[in-house]
Order: structure tokens, then sequence, then C-alpha cells
């Protein structure tokens, strides 16, 4: 199949648990919003054939662990004002940037990825669906991070699969305003990588602390939301040149 062959061959049938586990997470979706998940997922199991995006290739797991467990991050954003700038760290495919933007379309998102070829996709993808409140901008965290066009500019930082606490962090926290938050989807170490990130909270700026299990018990989905509030500025000599938070954890 081509690089992204028409909308019609790409749509799936949505299954029919999407909107039942939707609304026992209490998101609410339009048909269009649906629509454009349905397409983006298509898109993303496609370009999989040609570009390691994905290690689930399988329709209905796909749903659950790429686009639903991407929206469980949306109550962590609710308070947010209209207009507010969330980026996505490391964001690979467009997770779980592109069904946040698409789900709350009153939000600007910005997508940070420093893989050309899976920036090229986002990029792509934003086009073809029509998300007008998004984009990809392709350079490393910890470039983003020293630049006044993204240092501390940011009202919420989302990510998915990034990396430790401790080195999620020193990515995350200088992009992101005092008072906003970082929200890290992170799955059953959580509790222990947030232990050994204690310097890194101390050193950035962190001030509340939050995990959150994002599914009901009923779900059976150790998936959970780390929200950490942002209590004051980040010294300036963090994030360190690039390469090093991962060799170097604080």
């Amino acid at each position: 199949m081509g690089r992204f062959a028409s909308d019609a061959t790409l749509s799936r049938m949505i299954p029919a648990f999407v909107q039942d586990e939707l609304h026992e997470l209490d998101i609410e979706l339009t048909p269009d919003q649906l629509d454009q998940l349905d397409r983006y997922l298509a898109m993303v199991l496609d370009e999989n054939r040609v570009t390691n995006l994905t290690a689930v290739r399988e329709p209905e797991a796909a749903w659950r662990r790429l686009i639903i467990d991407s929206l469980s991050v949306l109550p962590g954003l609710d308070e947010l004002e209209p207009g507010s700038k969330v980026i996505d760290v490391g964001s690979g495919a467009g997770l779980p940037g592109i069904p946040v933007a698409i789900a709350r379309p009153n939000l600007k998102v910005t997508m940070l990825e420093s893989t050309g070829k899976k920036a090229d996709f986002i990029r792509r993808s934003i086009v073809s669906l029509g998300i007008t409140n998004a984009k990809v901008i392709q350079e490393r965290a910890e470039t983003a991070g020293q630049s006044p066009k993204h240092r501390e500019q940011y009202a919420a930082c989302i990510n998915r699969a990034v990396g430790p606490m401790n080195v999620l962090l020193e990515f995350a926290m200088p992009l992101v305003q005092v008072g906003g938050r970082v929200l890290a989807m992170k799955g059953p170490r959580a509790e222990q990588e947030l232990e050994e990130a204690g310097d890194a909270l101390a050193i950035l700026g962190a001030s509340e602390l939050a995990v959150i299990d994002a599914y009901p018990e009923s779900f059976e989905n150790d998936l959970v939301i780390v929200s950490i509030i942002k209590g004051e500025a980040t010294p300036l000599e963090y994030p360190r040149l690039p390469g090093v938070p991962k060799k170097t954890p604080l």
C-alpha cells in the first residue's frame, strides 16, 4: 500500500468496545472526532509497515494501547484555559499528541520529535486529517528546552514511553510554565521511578506530585498518570547538553 492511501481505503470499522470504554472514562467525542481517530490509527498501522512506529500491529489492540491510552491523559488537561499550549515530548508517531489535539480542539498541541521520519509522518498526518490546532517540531528536547521559543512556554507537557522519570523530567520541566504541569503516562514501576527521581524533582522545580490511576479497576489496566506541578523556575543550566541527561541522569 502506498504512503497514505485514500481515506476510504485506510479507514476501518471502529470496534464496538471503543464507545463503551470511552464512556466509562467519561470521555465524550463527536462522530467526526471518532472518525478522525479511526483514520489516524489506520495511517499509523499502514505507515508501520515501512517505518517502525509502534510494536502494536493488531487494530483492536491499537485502539486500546495507542488511542484510548492516549486519551486517558485528558482529565489532567481539562482545567486548562482555551488556547493553552500543550507539548508532547518524544511524540514518536504522534502519541499522545494527535489524539489529544483531536479530542481537545480548544488546546494548541505541539509535538516534539527528533527523528526525521517520525516527524515527517506526524506532519503528514496533521495535514491529511485537517487538524488545525497541532504542529510538529523536529528537535531534541535538550535543545528545545534551552530555546526562548519553547522554554517555560507551555501550560502542560504530556508524554508516553520517553524514559525513566529522572531523564524525562529534565526533558519536560524546562518547557513548562511555573504553575503548569507534566503529565507522564507510566506503568507499574512509576512509584519506584519517582523514588529514583527525587533529586531531579527537587532540582528542576517540581512541587505538587500525584500518581493517578488512568483506568477504573474493572479495566485491569495498570497505566497511571504521574502529575507533577511546576512550583518554581527550572535553573538555567537545565536541560544539559544533548545526550547528557540519558548518560548521567540527575
